[in-house]
């Protein structure tokens, strides 16, 4: 059984200070002579991908930070302006990594951040800073084992998909993703499930050797993803996508943005109601579900539903006491109780299979 953390908070996330804001000390890292032009006065746009190939790094310890100075087009204003990017992720934790970016550790990653002297800002210019591509996290407890099964029954459930880009995607590895994160959107939203430990070994190797933790045995991570400004405000119904009201949101409102954006990606669930009808056998349990499920959620006509269902029993006389049984449901559920109109349903119902078996159709 899976245990999950129930500790949701930020793995990664872009911030963009103004660059009016910010003193740049090292510029062989942060050259105001190497400008992004993140759009320009035609309307073009650079994509985040190429941003990021374009971005300079702060070394550190076994892991970097990327930054970048960009500039964008304010079509309203008609005016240029120029920001300081830093793509921030919870490594700079360093042991404390399994914590995420957090309210309580900012002051820690700020200071951090200020100790290496690429630049310089107050730490509430740092925390009013605009944030977008935020990632959240939440990790828990599975075996191999238990994580290929999860990750198989999830890529059953999920939405089908015609367009390049989106849909479930599983890997030999047993890790799964949701659409691809450059084109996600609020509506199909970037979700990946994949083992920690796996990544330690194989990906981020040098790291988990300088900073070693206990906590990484059958560690596996849920990770979502809500990328614009736009979005973040109004799924949590924000004012300001800055970087200190991300960090006061509550857990329950990073839990509620993991579940929406996991389900987004699945199937909606069959809801069938339960019968009304009192002191059932387990026969007319079964017709209730099954028929309810065919004509309300595969829009099925009952007709159509009982010529299937009956193919199922070979034996004759269980064949007219299911029949019977099923009539029984649709007379219910039309709330047919005088004799005489269950008899005319029945008779109308046997004569319509008649004509639709002669015509071909059954």
């Amino acid at each position: 059984m899976a245990n999950l953390s129930k500790k949701y908070a930020i793995d990664s996330c872009k911030l963009r200070i103004k660059l009016s804001d910010v003193i740049i000390l090292d510029n062989t890292i942060l050259d105001r002579h190497s400008v992004i032009k993140v759009n320009d006065i035609t309307g073009e746009l650079v994509s985040q991908q190429q941003i990021k190939s374009l971005t300079k790094e702060i070394k550190f310890n076994g892991y970097s930070i990327k930054v970048a100075i960009t500039e964008y087009y304010d079509f309203q204003q008609k005016t240029k302006e120029q920001f300081l990017e830093v793509y921030l992720h919870s490594k700079i934790l360093e042991h404390n990594y399994f914590d995420g970016i957090t309210i309580k550790n900012i002051s820690q990653i700020y200071n951090r951040l200020m100790t290496v002297k690429v630049f310089e800002c107050t730490e509430q210019i740092f925390l009013t800073s605009l944030v977008n591509d935020i990632d959240i996290k939440v990790d828990f407890i599975a075996s191999k084992s238990m994580f290929k099964e999860l990750c198989i029954e999830l890529k059953n459930r999920s939405k089908k998909h015609t367009t390049l880009g989106q849909g479930s995607k599983l890997y030999d590895n047993s890790n799964l993703t949701f659409n691809r994160r450059e084109s996600s959107t609020l509506s199909n939203p970037f979700v990946k499930f994949y083992d920690k430990e796996l990544e330690s070994i194989e990906k981020n190797q040098q790291f988990f050797k300088d900073f070693p933790s206990s906590e990484i045995k059958d560690k596996k991570r849920l990770e979502v993803t809500i990328k614009k400004s736009s979005d973040i405000k109004q799924f949590f119904n924000i004012e300001k996508s800055n970087f200190e009201s991300i960090l006061n949101l509550p857990q329950s409102e990073l839990e509620r943005f993991v579940t929406y954006a996991v389900k987004q990606n699945l199937n909606d669930k069959v809801k069938i109601e339960k019968s009304a009808t009192e002191n059932k056998s387990a026969i007319d349990i079964l017709i209730h579900i099954h028929f309810t499920n065919s004509i309300d959620n595969q829009n099925l006509t009952f007709l159509e539903t009982m010529e299937e269902f009956l193919t199922h029993f070979d034996d004759k006389q269980m064949k007219i006491r299911i029949k019977k049984r099923a009539n029984e449901w649709n007379f219910n559920r039309h709330n047919l109780k005088a004799v005489n109109q269950r008899k005319m349903k029945a008779e109308i119902n046997d004569k319509l299979t008649g004509i639709l078996s002669e015509l071909g159709i059954v």
